[in-house]
C-alpha cells in the first residue's frame, strides 16, 4: 500500500456517521491493549476450560449433565461472544445520538464536533493508535485505554486523505 508523504500543515478533514461495525471494531483494537480485557479473557479461558472438564468427568462417570453445567455454558457464551456485540451497540447508541460527526486533524490535535458539542483531544490524550479494516481508532495511554476516538476512513473524501491521516497519526502517535 502505498503511503502519502508526511507534510507538516497537513489538514485531513472526516466527515461520517459512526456505524456499530465501527465500534465493533474499535472495541476489538482496544481489548489488545486493555489491561482488564485481557483479564477476562484469560478467566472466560479458564471457566470454559473448566466446565468441558468436568463435563468429560460427568459423562465418563456415566451421569448426565446437571442444569449448573448449562447455566455454565450460558454465562461462558454471554461473556465471551455475546457482550462484545452488546458493548458495540451501546457505544454506538451513545455515539450516535447527537447525529453525524465531523473530525479535523492537523499536527496540532484532533477535534471531533457534532449536534452535541466539540471536543479537541491534543496528541498527549491520545498517544497511540490502532488501524482496522474501516477505522482508525485512537487510544488514551491508561492501561486498560479507558477513552478512544474513532475514526471511520469512509469519513475521507478520498481515498488519498486517508493515506495522509494514517501520516499525520504516525508523526505523530505510536501505532499498536
Amino acid at each position: 500500500m502505498e503511503h502519502a508523504e508526511p507534510t507538516v500543515g497537513v489538514r485531513v478533514e472526516l466527515e461520517y456517521e459512526l456505524t456499530r461495525q465501527d465500534m465493533r471494531q474499535a472495541l476489538r483494537a482496544r481489548a489488545k491493549v486493555s489491561a482488564s480485557e485481557r483479564r477476562l479473557r484469560i478467566i472466560t479461558v479458564v471457566i470454559a476450560v473448566l466446565m468441558v472438564a468436568s463435563a468429560v468427568i460427568q459423562l465418563s462417570d456415566g451421569s448426565e449433565l446437571n442444569f449448573q453445567m448449562g447455566l455454565g455454558v450460558y454465562a461462558v457464551v454471554m461473556l465471551g461472544v455475546l457482550r462484545p456485540l452488546l458493548m458495540a451497540r451501546q457505544f454506538h447508541k451513545l455515539a450516535t445520538r447527537h447525529g453525524g460527526s465531523r473530525a479535523l486533524v492537523d499536527d496540532r490535535s484532533v477535534t471531533v464536533t457534532n449536534a452535541g458539542g466539540s471536543s479537541e483531544l491534543n496528541w498527549t490524550a491520545a498517544p497511540r493508535y490502532a488501524e482496522t479494516s474501516d477505522t482508525f481508532v485512537l487510544l488514551s495511554a491508561d492501561k486498560n485505554a479507558s477513552c478512544l476516538t474513532v475514526l471511520p476512513k469512509r469519513g475521507a473524501r478520498e481515498a488519498r486523505e486517508a493515506d495522509a491521516l494514517r501520516a499525520l497519526l504516525d508523526r505523530h502517535i505510536a501505532r499498536i
